[in-house]
């Protein structure tokens, strides 16, 4: 069984999409989008204030947080085990 790094139990990615925007570094991501698609780059902004919390990239992409099943190698808990 391969096992991963996860998030403590009822923890967000948000401290580390914050961190990652303010540091200007880029991000590699996972998203659930009806299968599992790669993303990677610098964070424009991230709006936690709208109906989907979102964020925005660099290069205009905006992705729904609820789909980032992991950033920087550290995957949401669900996603613990293959």
């Amino acid at each position: 069984m391969d096992s991963r790094n996860t998030l403590k139990c009822n923890a967000t990615f948000i401290d580390i999409l914050s961190n990652c925007m303010e540091a200007k570094t880029k991000v590699a991501m996972l998203l659930d989008n009806n299968g599992l698609i790669r993303a990677e780059g610098l964070i424009k902004s991230i709006d936690l204030i709208a109906e989907k919390p979102y964020m925005e990239m660099q290069d205009g992409l905006k992705i729904a947080l609820e789909t980032i099943t992991a950033v920087n190698g550290i995957f949401a808990a669900s996603y613990s085990e293959c």
